[in-house]
Formats: C-alpha cells, sequence, structure tokens
C-alpha cells in the first residue's frame, strides 16, 4: 500500500499540517508536565517535520522517523537540526531516549503488513525499553467513532498549484477505515499531474490500548485533547509514562 508520494507528501504538508501546529504546544506542555525537559525525543511518523522542528527549536534532541521519503525530504528541510531515519514504524530500532511521540493516527495506518495488534504490542515494548525511567510516550489513535456516521463520505480542498478529493469508507463494527485520495498538482510546464493513493487504518478502543500499556509497565491514561487542543472526533489521546523506579 502506498504511503505519502511526491504529490501527496507536498499537499499534505502545504494543506494539512493545522493538526500537528495545534497538537504541538499541548505535546510540549506535557513533556515539560513529566519533567522531560530536555534530551532525545524521537517522533514516530515524523512526516514533513513541523513538530520536529518545534522540537529542536524548543532545545531537544530529535530523531525522526517516517516510511515515506517524500517526507523525509521535506523534513530535513524543516527541521535541519534533527536527525531523520526512513523506516516502517514496525521494524525501527528505537535508541535510548527520553520521549517518543506519534501524532496524527500514526499507529493506526496499515502500511506495513506487521502493523496490526501484536506489532504494535512489540512495538509498545520496544518503547519502554528504550525509554529512560521516567520517560514519556504520547501518541494518538483512531477509534471506532473515527468512522463517519454516514459512509462513503467525500471531501475536498484545492489551492492555486493543487486539489485534493478525499472519499472516507469503514466500518465502526468491524474497526476499520480507508481514505481513497486522489491528489491533482500542478507540474512546472502548467499542466496538472494526477496522483492516487488508498490509506488503510486499523482502528482501536483506546482503552483496550491502556490496558496493554499498562501490562508491560507503563502508566497510562486517555484524554481528547493536547492540552488547549482539542483532538477531531473519533480520535484519542494517549499518555504512558515509564515510571521513575523500575519495580524489581
Amino acid at each position: 500500500m502506498s504511503s505519502y508520494r511526491e504529490d501527496l507528501a507536498h499537499i499534505n504538508d502545504a494543506g494539512f499540517s493545522d493538526f500537528t501546529e495545534g497538537a504541538s504546544p499541548g505535546v510540549l506542555f506535557l513533556l515539560r508536565r513529566y519533567r522531560v525537559n530536555s534530551g532525545m525525543v524521537v517522533d514516530l511518523g515524523c512526516g514533513s517535520g513541523h513538530w520536529a522542528s518545534v522540537l529542536t527549536d524548543a532545545g531537544y534532541e530529535v530523531l525522526g522517523v517516517d516510511l515515506s521519503p517524500a517526507q523525509i525530504a521535506l523534513a530535513q528541510e524543516k527541521a535541519p537540526k534533527a536527525r531523520f531515519q526512513t523506516e516502517a514504524l514496525m521494524s525501527v530500532a528505537i535508541p535510548a531516549c527520553d520521549a517518543i511521540t506519534a501524532i496524527g493516527e500514526i499507529v493506526n495506518y496499515q502500511f506495513d503488513s506487521n502493523q496490526n495488534r501484536t506489532g504494535l504490542s512489540r512495538l509498545f515494548r520496544r518503547a519502554y525499553k528504550a525509554l529512560r525511567p521516567g520517560g514519556i510516550l504520547i501518541f494518538d489513535v483512531a477509534g471506532p467513532d473515527r468512522v463517519p456516521k454516514t459512509t462513503p463520505a467525500l471531501f475536498w480542498k484545492e489551492a492555486p498549484d493543487w486539489s485534493i478529493f478525499v472519499d472516507v469508507d469503514g466500518n465502526a463494527q468491524a474497526r476499520w477505515m480507508t481514505r481513497r485520495i486522489v491528489c491533482f498538482r500542478r507540474t512546472a510546464d502548467g499542466f496538472f499531474r494526477r496522483s492516487e493513493e488508498l490509506h488503510r487504518l486499523r482502528l482501536y478502543h483506546p482503552e483496550e490500548i491502556v490496558a496493554d500499556l499498562k501490562a508491560i509497565g507503563f502508566m497510562a491514561r486517555v484524554t481528547d485533547r493536547y492540552g488547549s487542543f482539542r483532538l477531531y472526533p473519533g480520535m484519542h489521546a494517549i499518555i504512558a509514562r515509564k515510571p521513575r523506579t523500575i519495580p524489581r
């Protein structure tokens, strides 16, 4: 399944950065609230680097990870003080760090064949091992309530040099959702190039995710916002902290 090729990466950066921009102050507040005031932050699914740029400006070291080479290229320009790596979420080696973030339904996407419930539990275990005592894992998850009440649902957005059409389908009971995305982007010769991607998401009940995290050893909770920024309908933020004192 395709993953943010060049045209969609450009359009996503130019026209859909509002979620990351809205969430960033609240996530930064959470890091500081839990006394992660410096050190290494691993940003999984870093996209075009908006959040990585905020982190480096705030004095953190950053490793951004994304499956899309086109997204990584944009991120390197936007956050030149960060390091970036093109890697699948379920196979990346997470270095020792003070925080891990995954903002924007990153854990739901099915770009990787290993991105399932078992793979997610393994990712959480790797995250727990990589985090220093007191470290924090912050991410959001799309639940079954993310599926529009009436499907399929169609929306579109345009700018002078691009347009995008998204057809959303899904089944809340079966816990899946798809976005069929058609992009048109103006090329250097003035014509518009058409591209298409299909993104499939596996939906998770946040309570189940929290239970998995607690079983691993995290202290975890669910919220509907990052600071004052309320997440979109059907999205749930999860804050998971590794204890400072690890039981023996």
